[in-house]
């Protein structure tokens, strides 16, 4: 009499979200270290919205294993690529995975993706984390009301990113936005990826009983508000443009160039080189705040950056740019 073998559980799958800039990837890279110290097999489905990637480039450059999805927003533009993706990570058996969603999904229409019927077998999503950014989430939360409010309502966890960075008020105001909005979910504040106290990211990884995590599901759906249509409009219109750049930088120039970008540039990162500098750097602006490292990473990725907004000027971003060359050649757009 042959006896069939018990067919094997989902994989668990942790889904990150937060608004563009929040601390997500920093979130993501310090539990990945974690993990990776621990002996744990684990796999990472990345979204980025530019058609070229810089997070998933900083999470191989670590050593990390990722499959991407990029140009579109993973709820809605490429949901089809998600489920085939979800699907093929899946089969590689990890004992967890980490989705991070770009900063304008609606972590409703991903859960809705994650759950269709052939990945139930597959993928069991077992948490929903929303980053906050401190220094933004005020003023996002009026701009892209719907976006941020959604993100908040569908956490069973929100964390507060760059906590070192934040005030009090900023930090208080986080708290009673969500103590409104989702009064079940804990808030917790951390600092590039890390709670203090909770090395072992039990806050993360313990798991909820299947039963309460749809409860609290149902009632979350039962809250929510249907998008209007221009809320929703506020969601699509973003778009990104994508520069590779031919020849190093002059630093100065190009940090000038960054600090004075029009508002409606919401989020830039990349890869540079500058004259008369070693190695490769990092950037990250966001909203303002402009950040830039030097970075290890091998392999080492191609120079290039990634603007993401409402209202992109893609001449005289390209423009612009390549007068920041250190010896002004061609720049190529992508």
């Amino acid at each position: 009499m042959d006896v069939q073998a018990p067919a094997p559980s989902p994989a668990p799958a942790i889904v990150i979200s937060g608004f563009l800039g929040s601390g997500k990837t920093t979130l993501l890279l310090a539990a990945l270290h974690h993990l990776r110290r621990l002996g744990r097999k684990v796999a990472v489905l990345m979204n980025e919205f530019g058609d070229i990637s810089i997070d998933g480039e900083i999470l191989r450059g670590e050593g990390f294993s990722v499959m991407e999805l990029s140009d579109g927003c993973i709820c809605c533009q490429i949901g089809e690529d998600f489920v085939q993706a979800f699907t093929e990570v899946a089969s590689r058996k990890p004992e967890l995975i980490f989705v991070e969603a770009t900063g304008l999904a609606d972590p409703v229409d991903l859960l809705d993706q994650a759950t269709a019927p052939h990945l139930l077998d597959r993928v069991t999503v077992v948490k929903m984390v929303t980053v906050a950014d401190p220094k933004n989430f005020t003023r996002l939360g009026k701009v892209l009301r719907a976006i941020v409010k959604r993100q908040t309502q569908f956490a069973d966890v929100v964390v507060i990113g760059k906590a070192d960075e934040a005030t009090p008020e900023q930090i208080a105001d986080i708290r009673r936005y969500v103590e409104e909005h989702n009064p079940h979910a804990p808030v917790y504040l951390a600092t590039q990826g890390q709670v203090p106290g909770d090395e072992g990211f039990r806050w993360l990884l313990a798991d909820v009983e299947p039963a309460e995590r749809e409860r609290r599901r149902a009632a979350m759906r039962a809250n929510l508000d249907a998008l209007s249509e221009d809320e929703y409009k506020a969601h699509t219109d973003f778009h990104s443009l994508s520069c590779r750049l031919l020849r190093p930088l002059a630093r100065e120039r190009f940090e000038r160039f960054m600090q004075s970008l029009a508002p409606d540039v919401v989020r830039a990162k990349g890869f540079v080189r500058f004259e008369g500098e070693a190695g490769l750097w990092v950037t990250m602006y966001v909203n303002g705040d402009l950040y830039i490292r030097p970075v290890t990473l091998s392999p080492s990725p191609e120079e290039h950056l990634v603007f993401i907004g409402a209202k992109l000027d893609h001449a005289r971003l390209a423009k612009d740019l390549a007068a920041c060359e250190a010896r002004r050649r061609a720049l190529a757009v992508l």
